[in-house]
């Protein structure tokens, strides 16, 4: 599907209904934009659901476990950063 659109003095494009519709953009999606010679090219971002803080990171969690990782450690190291 080919449309027009115009850039407004503020720089905004409007991105036409009907694809806002079909690709499900909504007021507050993130969109990656770039360039190329004379194209531009912009693709929605799809962040993946979290359900809770709990769940996000349980993977650290893990991995901390597996290497014995302690408060100790942790503490350290958020000390060490802190002087840097």
């Amino acid at each position: 599907m080919v449309n027009i659109t115009k850039i407004s003095s503020k720089g905004q494009v409007v991105i036409p209904s009907e694809i806002r519709k079909r690709m499900n953009l909504e007021e507050g999606n993130l969109l990656i934009i770039s360039d190329s010679d004379d194209s531009i090219c912009m693709k929605k971002i799809e962040l993946p659901k979290v359900k809770s803080w709990k769940e996000a990171t349980k993977p650290f969690r893990e991995a901390a476990k597996k290497s014995n990782f302690t408060d100790y450690d942790l503490k350290k190291l958020i000390e060490e950063s802190r002087i840097r």
